[in-house]
């Protein structure tokens, strides 16, 4: 039996203002997903609530939550129980690097990239998964990268974060296997999302700036995978997937 995703389906979702998160948002939106979608930008939250709407979402809740804070990240999940009841679904988007060498990279910035990438990983797996044993099951599905396979000079902390996504990810699915939860960890290779355009150091203060990212896939590409991850056979468990661009002669830039 596949499992489709439904107007019974509840969602909940990191960094869901932009990029894969946003992207995965609205594709579960035309299944007609029920929403909750966290950021810690609330403008832009409000935006993507309004898409989703239009889209075929049959509920949309939004919070303004930075995954690094505990008391932030189990408030917005019990205000997702007491409105939709139960929790199907985890998607873990929530991502930031900031680049530097590892001998001029301050403390604070450390703590930022690994704090949103692994722990807010770990602060809404933990938040979840009673709720998915209470109910008899669920899915998690966490993004690390190409980056947690491989070291890239300049972006140790961000290596370092998502290598440790994979490493939680696959600890925490042998825990929880037997009571039907599907966690799974995503590593997709070059998206083209704002996300590639990562503050890197510049006279010590940081900078921003479009560039050309070379050949990648769209934020949309890799929220299709998500859908088909999560409508697995009942008894499939897609435990990891490596997502690659086929065509390295395709390029895009992203302003």
């Amino acid at each position: 039996m596949i499992h489709e995703l439904s107007s019974n389906t509840v969602a909940i979702i990191t960094g869901a203002s932009s990029g894969i998160g946003r992207a995965t948002a609205l594709a579960l939106a035309g299944k007609g997903s029920r929403l909750s979608l966290l950021a810690r930008s609330e403008s832009d939250l409000s935006e993507v609530v309004e898409e989703a709407k239009a889209r075929g979402a049959s509920d949309v809740r939004y919070f303004a939550c930075d995954v690094r804070d505990e008391s932030a990240v189990d408030r917005a999940v019990v205000a997702t129980l007491d409105g939709f009841g139960r929790i199907d679904v985890l998607i873990n988007s929530a991502g930031l690097s900031l680049n530097g060498e590892v001998d001029g990279y301050s403390l604070e910035d450390w703590r930022a990239v690994i704090d949103t990438n692994l722990t807010g990983t770990f602060l809404t797996c933990r938040a979840v998964v009673p709720a998915m044993k209470r109910q008899g099951g669920g899915q998690i599905i966490n993004i690390s990268s190409g980056a947690g396979r491989n070291g890239i000079k300049e972006m140790a902390a961000y290596c370092a974060s998502k290598f440790g996504v994979i490493g939680f990810t696959e600890s925490l699915a042998l825990e929880v296997r037997n009571q039907n939860i599907r966690v799974s960890v995503l590593l997709p290779g070059s998206v083209a999302t704002d996300f590639s355009r990562v503050a890197k150091r510049a006279g010590g203060a940081r900078t921003e700036a479009a560039r050309e990212i070379g050949y990648s896939m769209t934020a949309e590409e890799v929220a299709s995978v998500i859908v088909a991850m999560l409508e697995q056979p009942d008894q499939a468990w897609m435990s990891e997937v490596t997502l690659r661009p086929l065509n390295l002669e395709l390029r895009r830039t992203r302003i």
